[in-house]
Parts: C-alpha cells; structure tokens; sequence
C-alpha cells in the first residue's frame, strides 16, 4: 500500500475568488465556521478566521488571558478591559493605531504597536452583542 497524499495548504494572498468564495459559504452554509470553509477552499483555518473576522462574518468573545506570561521566550500582557476601553475611547475620537498605540504604551507602560492595537479592536469588534 502506497502513502496518501495530502494537498498542500494553499498559502500567500487570498484572491479574490478565494474571498468571494468564502463570503458566499459563510451566507449560504447552516453553521459556517473557518475551519470548515478553510476545509472546502484549501486555505489555512487561521487564514480564513481572519479574513471572516475582519468582514464581521462571524462572531467571536475575544480572549482575555488572566495574567503576563511568556510565550517563546517573549513577556505577553495580555489586554485588560481598561485596555480595551481606553482604545476604543480613542478610535471613537478618530485616532489612528500607531497613535492609540503610544498613548497606550505611555498610560499603561505595557509597549503596544500600531498592529496590535489594530488586531484587538477587531477582536472586539467581532465579539458578539451581550
């Protein structure tokens, strides 16, 4: 008996077939997740999970780790719910995320960058309605 073979993840950009795809299954699926969807287009799961989260195709309680710890060799601080609100305090103000970043880092004494502080307030926002 040979081996099976397996396909290889498709990885890179997203085209937009690929995004249109997963949009359509996301409206005409019964329970859409990333996993599955990532399943049918041959994309990584965390590829598509994005990609749903940032065009509020699926909902999701964003994390909240209760302590720092580390994580390859790294000191991660998690957000806090102060964190949270102060961020989205000045994002309603217009702020930018480099910018929501150094008040951050500056009140809070954590150091967060522009991406950061991107990837949380879409956390945030695809969090469901409590």
């Amino acid at each position: 008996m040979g081996a099976v073979l397996k396909h290889e993840i498709v990885r890179g950009r997203m085209t937009p077939a690929d995004k249109a795809t997963i949009e359509q299954l996301a409206a005409s699926m019964l329970r859409p997740t990333p996993g599955k969807i990532a399943a049918k287009i041959n994309r990584h799961p965390a590829t598509v999970a994005w990609f749903m989260l940032t065009r509020g195709l699926v909902e999701r309680k964003p994390g909240r780790a209760t302590r720092t710890y580390q994580r390859n060799g790294v000191t991660v601080h998690p957000y806090t719910e102060e964190h949270d609100a102060f961020i989205q305090d000045l994002r309603k103000q217009g702020l930018g995320y480099r910018q929501i970043a150094l008040q951050l880092t500056a009140r809070f004494g954590i150091h967060r960058n522009g991406t950061s502080v991107n990837v949380r307030l879409v956390q945030l926002a695809a969090a469901p309605d409590e």
